[in-house]
């Protein structure tokens, strides 16, 4: 009962003397009169009076028959349907529940059934641990038209709750609580610790109490980490840090949202105390970071730790943090927030890179870390291109023109895939600049292989530094190039990914797949990114599904790609045999979902 001792010690005594005996369980709050009288437009109180039990599997056998039973789509079915859905209601298992509840609807369903229906659907949405949206007719029972509704306090308190609103939902808390102990044991298991929470949070000490005392019916509960963790907000809320430290460090040991809740409030009350210095606390939100990545609490995690790496003083991290935010939580209001914040951040890190306010190295590695989550950016191009242009003046080619050809290709890859697009002479300018940077140093093979490939510029001042690189190469080499019918044995790594980009460009997709297997068979699993989507895309344009398939498996890294779910699901659905990559993984790296495929020349043929 230390919770309840804090509890004491929390509440003023005044508010102690006017409580008189506290009940001591939910049981003891619940008053028959509270039950409003059922109106037309409200569904039945949900458990107006206690339901009768049997052993799990007779009981879901008995209602699985009732089913089978009814005709489908006949008030008989929904009435049984429902009544699977109360059953599972009641054990605690929304998500099995509310895929019941999917059939329970249509025209000529009666009012009561679909009253009923909307009902559960809304207990088992506001009790889904998955936290997913709740569905129309069930968000619309927490409207005020149905205020004479007896669970609507419960379930409005719950919603609020969830969305993070504990002020509006304490006003209701007093009454939710008394409804609440209609309910299963399981269901209270579930909603009690928020319930406890938020009576803590509004400072209703009595009601916290009771709800304190009702841990006691339940050991895993009473043993586990929420209470751990709520014990530390009552020791924070009475002053006394030290407390609240040995509750979060006793509840921070799982691998639940409690305990995962309690080593953020670890790191938060470090910081208020000022017992972690802020490269301490980067540290362990990093570590935190990883270990809880899902919903929500996910984004913010990593969202507070890019402001502490901001602080720290160290915007190259809050500049990676804010891509992983972008790339595991891309529909989030943090991720929204995290693109404004990066695309400020990376203008000031490029720019001072330029100014050489760091050194090549420095700013070489703070891009490297930088870059896989920003590729397909435009802006972040823009950055790109202006490290190569540092890189280049300060004499360093080889690496000028390998950044110049990278952003070239992740831009090319980009439109390929539907994902980026270009503005008049991007593409070219890089292009010419990769000459520039490979004339500097020198390197007349790999440039004469860039030179052989067909490049249309519209724009004179483009056209005359393309003609002025050309002349410094035919001055050099005495000769026209006749590198893409040269010997391959000894040609270099970027002349051979030259001669296939030709190919590629060209749209000879036979002879394109040709040329990008000498380069795999030179780099093998070295092979850049761009690379293995032009092999890709060339086996898929040329018709050769097999060959499709077999280099979608040799080249996982393509599961990183935001969009790949969609277009590996285009693709199975042509070829069931195809793709097997980790769809889940993809599908939580995508920004926006689309029909990428679509956008892919020769596309339709598959269909």
């Amino acid at each position: 009962m230390a919770l309840l001792a804090f509890l004491l010690s929390a509440a003023p005594a005044s508010a102690e003397r006017e409580a008189g005996v506290v009940a001591s369980t939910l049981e003891d709050r619940f008053s028959p009169a509270l039950l409003k009288p059922l109106e037309v437009i409200n569904p039945p109180p949900l458990y107006l009076e206690q339901r009768e039990t049997l052993p799990f599997l007779d009981e879901r056998r008995a209602l699985m028959s009732r089913i089978r039973e009814a005709e489908a789509g006949s008030p008989d079915a929904a009435r049984a349907l429902t009544d699977l859905a109360e059953f599972y209601f009641a054990h605690g298992m929304a998500s099995e529940g509310l895929s019941v509840l999917d059939a329970v609807q249509g025209p000529g369903l009666p009012l009561a059934h679909e009253l009923r229906a909307s009902a559960f659907e809304l207990a088992l949405g506001l009790t889904d641990p998955l936290r997913r949206p709740l569905t129309d007719r069930a968000q619309a029972l927490l409207e005020p038209g149905h205020g004479e509704w007896a669970d609507q306090p419960l379930f409005l308190a719950l919603s609020h709750m969830r969305d993070g609103r504990c002020d509006e939902a304490g006003a209701l808390l007093d009454e939710a609580v008394t409804r609440l102990a209609r309910f299963s044991k399981p269901v209270q298991e579930r909603v009690l610790p928020g319930l406890l929470e938020c009576a803590i949070e509004t400072q209703q000490w009595r009601l916290a109490r009771d709800l304190a005392a009702a841990f006691d019916a339940y050991p895993e509960l009473k043993g586990g980490s929420a209470y751990r963790f709520l014990l530390g907000r009552v020791a924070e809320a009475g002053d006394a840090p030290l407390a609240a430290f040995d509750s979060y460090v006793q509840a921070q040991g799982g691998n639940d949202f409690w305990a995962h809740r309690a080593r953020r409030a670890l790191v938060d009350l470090g910081l208020a105390h000022e017992a972690l210095a802020p490269e301490e606390a980067v540290t362990l939100l990093a570590q935190e970071a990883e270990i809880w990545r899902g919903g929500e609490e996910g984004a913010s995690t990593l969202r507070d730790l890019a402001s502490l790496q901001l602080i720290a003083k160290d915007p190259a991290s809050a500049i990676e943090t804010y891509g992983r935010i972008i790339v595991r939580h891309p529909e989030s209001a943090e991720a929204n927030e995290a693109r404004q914040k990066a695309r400020t951040l990376i203008d000031e890190l490029y720019r001072a890179g330029a100014a050489r306010e760091v050194s090549l190295g420095r700013f070489m590695a703070h891009h490297e870390r930088i870059a896989p989550f920003f590729r397909f950016n435009l802006a972040f191009a823009d950055a790109s291109e202006l490290l190569a242009d540092t890189f280049l003046k300060a004499g360093a080619t080889t690496i000028a023109a390998r950044e110049y050809a990278t952003i070239h290709d992740y831009l090319v890859a980009g439109q390929d895939l539907g994902i980026t697009e270009t503005g008049p002479g991007h593409l070219e300018r890089l292009k010419i600049k990769e000459a520039e940077a490979l004339a500097a140093g020198g390197q007349w093979e790999t440039l004469g292989a860039l030179l052989a490939q067909p490049l249309e510029i519209d724009d004179a001042g483009l056209r005359r530094r393309y003609d002025l690189v050309s002349a410094d190469y035919l001055e050099e080499t005495g000769q026209a190039s006749e590198l893409l019918s040269g010997s391959t044995d000894e040609a270099p790594e970027q002349v051979l990914r030259l001669r296939a980009q030709a190919r590629f460009d060209e749209a000879d997709w036979s002879a394109a797949v040709a040329a990008y297997g000498l380069l795999h068979e030179r780099l093998g699993s070295e092979m850049p990114l761009p690379d293995s989507i032009r092999y890709l895309l060339a086996a898929h344009r040329d018709g050769d599904l097999a060959q499709t398939a077999e280099l979608a498996r040799a080249f996982p890294a393509l599961t990183e790609l935001p969009a790949w779910a969609d277009i590996s699901r285009s693709l199975t659905q042509a070829a069931p045999e195809l793709l097997p990559l980790r769809e889940e993984t993809a599908r939580a790296r995508i920004e926006s979902a689309g029909d990428v495929l679509e956008t892919l020349p020769g596309a339709e043929q598959l269909n």
